[in-house]
């Protein structure tokens, strides 16, 4: 009895063990070529159960082995070259987002990984919210607000927020409204409709090929 009380203490809600970790991957560079990535040499959809990401598509969470060194190689997924990569260690029973992306549109620039812990506890008063912009197609900073402006941002390339508190959830009020700072007359809104109390969320603001402001609601949990 003792031992089967230890062994559901170290179970996550979701049936995970908490020695391990989660991973999901974001690919924000327009680009005609998906993407595989490897951990320490293995195909990551060995666990993702998902093959190479193609631009503006990203994965589910997936688990792998927590306080472990992993070098994480993207390549082209028709050449096999090696486009960037980078070191990380997860920590135990965290979750983490890895983006792939780029600074500017020119040729010469590089692609990396940039790697955040994601925040999953949920809190049934209220809705969370975080944005990141990685637009990197996108001609200025990215201006974002809810109706009732109890949010107020404005965040550059490679920027993001703290986590948002959505209280009022169902109220036409808390739709966020983004535009370009350059182009205050042009917006892009995420309605009121797609946020949940409990729920915790990531904004991936991205930019279409032509500079269009575009974004990508994922929730963490």
């Amino acid at each position: 009895m003792f031992a089967v009380i230890c062994l559901s203490a170290c179970i996550k809600n979701d049936n995970s063990i908490v020695g391990d970790s989660k991973v999901r991957i974001f690919n924000t560079i327009i680009s005609d070529t998906s993407r595989n990535f490897y951990f320490n040499q293995a195909l990551f959809n060995s666990v993702s159960g998902i093959s190479a990401l193609a631009s503006s598509t990203n994965s589910s969470y997936f688990v792998v082995e927590a306080e472990k060194e992993y070098v994480i190689d993207a390549r082209n997924s028709i050449t096999g070259a090696t486009t960037n990569s980078v070191k990380q260690t997860f920590a135990l029973g965290k979750n983490y987002s890895i983006y792939y992306t780029v600074k500017n549109s020119l040729t010469t620039t590089k692609p990396e990984m940039i790697i955040y812990q994601d925040e999953v506890r949920q809190n049934n008063n209220f809705a969370q919210i975080m944005f990141i912009n990685l637009g990197h197609t996108l001609g200025s900073k990215v201006s974002i607000k809810d109706k009732s402006g109890s949010i107020v941002e404005t965040i550059g390339y490679g920027e993001k927020t703290t986590y948002k508190q959505i209280s009022d959830v169902g109220m036409s009020k808390t739709s966020i409204i983004l535009n370009l700072v350059d182009s205050a007359g042009v917006q892009d809104s995420i309605s009121y409709t797609n946020f949940v109390k409990g729920k915790v969320y990531t904004v991936i603001i991205e930019g279409a090929r032509n500079g269009k402001l575009k974004e990508r609601l994922v929730p963490n949990n």
